[in-house]
């Protein structure tokens, strides 16, 4: 995707990319933007995968050469010592060159990353494509007190940025600042006298600008083109120390260095940007116990998998003799183990908080990330049951965001929000990123997880279907809600997708050749991210229907849709 395209993160390759003098691009970069740089210690925290890459390389080839030279052993002790050595300094020196070349800014419009060593890269997230901001620290960073920021944008695995390494307290101050300025608070123009009053919210500096820019909108000689120009202040106009161009230096005089004249804005300082975007107050709504988090792990079908494939090797090993089927299968034994392992280890301590700046995940045992997903970013939600799940009443509830498939660190971009927990907290849930589903709706909602037929309004499957589907075709059936489109399907492993009206992207419906002797149809409603919301053995009379009022349903909801800056009154 093009750096100008608005529908997401751009990427311009080479020594272009920076805005023309005297003007500032459609990402927000400008003469006077500020840019940043990562904390020094990144090359220190990051050369040790190249480092270890380089190793695993250099002995790799020359494994068998050295296995054939006849060497002492103290030799080939400090021949692997050397390469050791050499990975090292190679990968020091080439992290502190990607340090020195990496800088990053946060506009008005975007959050802009540039780096590259030998090919120069700018890769732009627009404030309004942007999905969702998380603080991460991986196990080092945790001893240390550094933390990684990504933005994630709208688009595929080259929209996330990531700003690695930052302190923590520095972490923090960016992701407020990138939310602040997503939200539509303009962090350069709010009243510093605000925050000097005891407003410690991004709520109330908010209230505090718009006072501000009510009280400049009825006019005067100090409103000119949306600068606030305070009496009194330094840079006012008729203010002392006050040039001809309005402009003052530290000591109060004039400053005609800046070239800036008294309708441009000047720019703030890092800190002083950072200290205008506050942390929002949060609620927290969910924490998941350690106990609850086993106990799923245990019931879930990777682990019985694992446990009666243990249990069948072992035991063909006692009655034949022989171990050889259970040494070829440790591999496959290990991807088992490292999967149910990463369940845990990324999904510990999960909790969620409701704030002003969208929802706030935060989880990890090793690895900690604290993930804030704005308000009207979730593109779909689903909610499955596995069959031994059904034994504690549990569920798993998962968010999709318009980021597609993978992301450049190799994470999943599909969130878990609720890992594991009962029917309740799944309503609770549900009702945070569906604000608009009706409390009325809650038993059509349950009869979507437990039940089947037409009961609470569900339009099932007709009967003609349990010809291809005899045990979950009167489970498979849709359901209209004023929120969102909800699609319900299995009977062994239950699923409840829903799809918010505004973020239908296109609707579809396909049909093989038996689906076609039994007139249904599969139907589609596609979205943006990793949950694909598909209904089999609809109707084909009714499928035609839904397919033209849900897409009448989506123009009306857009239409109607709150801003995406959400903090700004959407325009009449």
């Amino acid at each position: 995707m093009s750096q100008g395209d608005p529908g997401g993160a751009g990427v311009a390759s080479g020594a272009g990319g920076a805005a023309s003098a005297g003007a500032a691009s459609s990402d927000g970069v400008g003469p006077t933007t500020q840019w940043r740089r990562v904390h020094r210690v990144t090359p220190l925290l990051t050369a040790w995968k190249m480092a270890a890459a380089l190793v695993a390389i250099a002995l790799f080839q020359s494994f068998d050469d050295l296995a054939r030279i006849p060497l002492p052993v103290l030799a080939v002790i400090g021949l692997v010592a050397g390469v050791i050595l050499l990975a090292i300094l190679v990968s020091l020196g080439y992290s502190y060159l990607a340090w020195r070349r990496m800088e990053y800014a946060i506009t008005s419009e975007a959050v802009v990353l540039r780096s590259g060593v030998l090919f120069r890269r700018e890769r732009v997230a627009r404030l309004t494509r942007i999905q969702a901001v998380e603080v991460g620290q991986p196990i080092l960073g945790r001893i240390f007190g550094f933390a990684a920021v990504k933005v994630e944008s709208a688009g595929g695995a080259d929209a996330v940025l990531s700003l690695a390494y930052l302190t923590q307290d520095e972490a923090q101050a960016v992701r407020n600042e990138v939310l602040a300025r997503a939200a539509g608070v303009d962090v350069d123009d709010l009243d510093l006298a605000a925050i000097d009053a005891g407003q410690d919210s991004v709520a109330d500096v908010v209230r505090a600008s718009e006072s501000a820019d009510a009280a400049a909108s009825v006019g005067g000689p100090d409103a000119e083109d949306g600068v606030v120009n305070r009496p009194g202040a330094p840079g006012a106009s008729g203010a002392p120390g006050a040039g001809r161009d309005g402009a003052v230096g530290p000591d109060g005089r004039p400053d005609a260095s800046t070239g800036l004249d008294a309708t441009t804005p000047r720019p703030l300082p890092a800190g002083l940007a950072r200290r205008l975007a506050p942390e929002a107050p949060e609620h927290q709504v969910f924490q998941l116990a350690p106990g609850r988090l086993v106990g799923s792990l245990l019931l879930h079908g990777a682990t019985v998998v694992l446990l009666l494939w243990i249990v069948g090797v072992v035991g063909f090993g006692v009655f034949t003799g022989s171990w050889e089927a259970l040494f070829g299968s440790i591999f496959a034994l290990l991807g088992v183990v490292g999967f149910v392992w990463g369940r845990f280890s990324s999904e510990f301590n999960t909790r969620v908080a409701v704030s002003p700046d969208g929802l706030r995940v935060r989880a990890g045992l090793l690895e900690t990330k604290a993930k804030t997903i704005p308000p009207g970013r979730v593109q779909a939600v689903a909610v499955h049951q596995g069959p031994l799940w059904r034994l504690a009443g549990w569920w798993r509830l998962r968010v999709t965001l318009a980021n597609v498939g993978i992301g450049s660190d190799g994470d999943a971009l599909t969130d878990a929000l609720l890992p594991v927990g009962t029917r309740e907290e799944v309503a609770v849930m549900l009702r945070l990123v569906l604000p608009d589903l009706h409390a009325e709706e809650y038993d059509a909602v349950v009869a979507g997880l437990v039940g089947s037929g037409d009961a609470e309004g569900w339009v099932p499957a007709p009967r003609r279907a349990r010809w291809v589907d005899p045990l979950a075709w009167r489970r498979n059936a849709f359901r209209v809600l004023g929120a969102a489109l909800a699609l319900r399907r299995g009977r062994i492993w239950r699923e409840l997708t829903f799809v918010p009206h505004e973020r239908t992207q296109s609707l579809g419906v396909s049909q093989g050749p038996i689906d076609r002797r039994l007139r249904v149809v599969t139907f589609s409603a596609h979205t943006s991210g990793g949950i694909s919301p598909t209904l089999p053995h609809v109707d084909a009379a009714v499928a035609a229907a839904l397919m033209a009022d849900q897409a009448e349903r989506a123009r009306a909801a857009r239409r109607v849709a709150g801003p995406e800056q959400w903090m700004r009154h959407a325009e009449p």
